[in-house]
């Protein structure tokens, strides 16, 4: 007997966009045949399914490749004429943020909708504008309050980075591990606080904290359901952490050697990565939105998708099958 499952129906080609469905709706687009390219927001469903998912994954990545090239001049420009200390002055703070208004560009063009299925582009848009804001108050730091506003706009930057990983799955072991990691900064950090930075630096230490656990928590690793997408976000919010708190030890401790670089190389990495994890963020967050009020988990329903759809090797592509799994 066929059980109608709710899972998601890819339209074709020319649309570019993933809708809702049942199985009997999969069995009519099944006969089209329609193939699922890299050209779709379609990107990677559920990779242990598929022998040489690899082809898949260079496809892809030859797909975004083109849209980092200014990301990646841009780093290049500002480590060539301010590699060795920052500066003061408009020209600096130019291109200091073009970096990140390069990534702000390569998720605008990646797609982007006020529809519910670009949630997750939508709230990494926004962490990546107030990153952008952020780092045009530091360059003037020690001007007043500049330091204070910069360190708010950073907030809200991580406080949408965690809204965009989610809260599913939860992964209470993981949380105890940032609290531990987190309460032990504060302790070595506190000595050096004063004035307002005592109050705006553990509220700032929570956040991050919340962001790295929701990204680390995202990419279930013993669910065996991690994709490259989900590791280069998880890998950005430990290098931002990583930046961040070289920024406080340099700031409330002792001088770091080579902070200015330490800080910068992993601040980029740490956009770049949570900036690439919006390329399959709308399958996500299909499934998010259908497995809210269902039964079916997350895994359950990537795991009804793979019986669906075929790798094919000639063509490098996701097709549907012939014909329904009957369940």
């Amino acid at each position: 007997m066929r059980q109608e499952i709710p899972t998601i129906v890819f339209s074709g080609r020319g649309e570019n966009k993933a809708v809702l469905g049942t199985p009997s709706t999969h069995s009519s687009f099944a006969q089209s045949k329609t193939p699922i390219t890299p050209s779709t927001h379609s990107l990677r469903l559920c990779f242990r399914f598929y022998p040489r998912i690899s082809d898949y994954d260079v496809a892809q990545l030859k797909c975004v490749g083109p849209k980092l090239v200014p990301f990646f001049k841009t780093v290049s420009i500002y480590f060539v004429l301010f590699g060795d200390a920052e500066r003061s002055s408009v020209f600096f703070c130019i291109a200091k943020c073009l970096p990140i208004v390069s990534l702000i560009l390569f998720v605008l063009l990646h797609g982007m909708s006020l529809n519910e299925y670009y949630r997750y582009s939508r709230l990494i848009l926004i962490g990546l504008i107030s990153s952008c804001i952020g780092d045009a108050f530091l360059v003037w730091k020690h001007a007043y309050m500049n330091f204070e506003c910069g360190l708010l706009m950073f907030a809200i930057a991580q406080f949408s980075y965690a809204k965009a990983f989610g809260f599913r799955p939860f992964s209470p072991y993981a949380g105890a591990v940032f609290v531990l990691l987190g309460f032990l900064v504060y302790s070595y950090l506190k000595p050096g606080m004063t004035g307002m930075m005592e109050y705006l630096a553990p509220f700032y230490l929570i956040l991050i904290c919340v962001m790295g656990w929701r990204a680390v928590a995202r990419v279930q690793f013993f669910d065996d359901l991690w994709t490259w997408t989900k590791l280069c976000g998880c890998a950005g919010a430990l290098c931002f952490m990583i930046s961040d708190l070289t920024i406080a030890v340099d700031l409330f401790r002792f001088s770091v050697p080579f902070a200015h670089q330490i800080i910068m190389v992993t601040y980029y990495a740490a956009q770049f990565g949570i900036s690439l994890s919006v390329v399959d963020s709308q399958v996500e967050e299909v499934i998010r939105i259908q497995t809210q009020d269902q039964s079916l988990d997350y895994k359950s329903h990537l795991e009804y998708i793979s019986g669906h759809l075929h790798f094919d090797r000639r063509s490098r592509v996701f097709r549907p099958f012939a014909s329904v799994k009957q369940e």
